[in-house]
């Protein structure tokens, strides 16, 4: 089906990957190339020039205007943030970059279930960590319904919880824009042509015949050289977050000042972070989810969200989301406990 392949080194951290049924034109790529550097400009904590970094170097805050596309981002977080009390919180990204995640992080790459003996596991070591959440989302003031946010000190603010997923759904309707002449109001049309969009995992595929599936291999967060089980998806998107592929040390904890003395080092963190308490979330291994695309305009983007808020909230807050959206998912524990939602549209070998 998917004899045509466009792809994009490093895009967005991870590189993507455009599978379709017919070639993708060139001024088409180009509107895609474009858009990732746009995207990148706006919401990259990573580029010194981008807008969430000059929000982070602001010292007395300011009105930082967003581009119109990041209306619904923030609608999004804003769903998440409140069904998880806080938990799920875009300004996570000050924590991220105290524990040491900026562009000279090393990632470690053996997960948790096989580390040796030698090396820090991610639980039981936080215990004396002890931080403040400076700015919230909540504390982010903005126009309802309107992009410019307003502050009053610096905020370091990281989208990678919902941000790769929604760039995904915003690169499918550019597709859809331009091969399929639909305009954005009839997005749900199907097209007559079909194709995957894949940033890194975070996958959203597009078929004309609504009966037609993929299958997609689900890794195993104990062993990545293996398959964990298989999903088949129809038109819709599949998102997973796990603690195995971005895990650090944390050598230094002298942000901490005079408690720093208190602070275990060499801990392993990961990008799970609970924003209530600022700790990497030891709760579970992985989480897979599945949103199907008729269900609402951004299922990639919910996708990803809630693959997220599986690890730092409790599943009880998140089931007004997962209701609205008909969103599956699957979630294992450290101690290989797999749990499922009936329709989660996957066979697990551990069943």
């Amino acid at each position: 089906m998917f004899r045509n392949v466009m792809a994009i080194e490093r895009a967005l951290g991870t590189g993507i990957i455009i599978s379709s049924s017919k070639p993708i034109p060139q001024h088409v790529e180009q509107r895609i190339r474009a858009f990732v550097e746009e995207y990148e400009s706006v919401l990259s904590r990573f580029r010194a020039d981008s807008l969430v970094s000059r929000m982070a170097c602001a010292t007395e805050g300011g009105d930082f205007e967003f581009p119109a596309w990041a209306g619904p981002l923030f609608a999004i977080y804003d769903e998440f943030y409140n069904a998880t009390h806080g938990a799920f919180d875009a300004c996570v990204g000050a924590d991220l970059l105290a524990l040491g995640y900026d562009n000279s992080v090393q990632f470690v790459p053996e997960s948790v279930g096989s580390a040796s003996n030698d090396s820090v596991s991610v639980s039981g070591n936080w215990s004396k960590y002890r931080r403040a959440l400076p700015v919230t989302w909540a504390d982010i003031s903005r126009d309802d319904g309107g992009t410019t946010l307003c502050t009053n000190q610096p905020v370091q603010l990281d989208f990678g919880a919902a941000g790769k997923g929604y760039f995904v759904d915003l690169v499918t309707q550019i597709i859809k824009d331009e091969l399929s002449g639909d305009s954005r109001a009839n997005s749900d049309s199907p097209a007559d042509f079909d194709f995957l969009v894949n940033a890194g995992g975070d996958m959203r595929a597009c078929f004309s015949d609504e009966d037609y599936q993929i299958k997609v291999a689900l890794e195993n967060p104990f062993d990545t050289t293996q398959a964990f089980g298989v999903a088949s998806i129809a038109s819709g998107a599949l998102c997973a977050s796990s603690n195995v592929r971005r895990r650090w040390k944390v050598k230094d904890a002298s942000y901490l000042g005079k408690d720093a003395s208190d602070f275990e080092s060499n801990l392993i963190a990961t990008h799970l972070i609970n924003a209530l308490d600022g700790v990497p979330s030891q709760k579970l291994s992985a989480s897979w989810t599945y949103v199907p695309t008729k269900t609402c305009a951004f299922p990639t983007a919910y996708a990803d969200a809630l693959a997220t808020a599986l690890f730092v909230s409790q599943e009880s807050d998140l089931q007004k989301i997962v209701q609205t959206t008909s969103a599956e998912f699957a979630v294992i524990s450290p101690n290989h406990v797999l749990r499922k939602t009936s329709a989660f549209p996957a066979r697990f070998f551990a069943d």
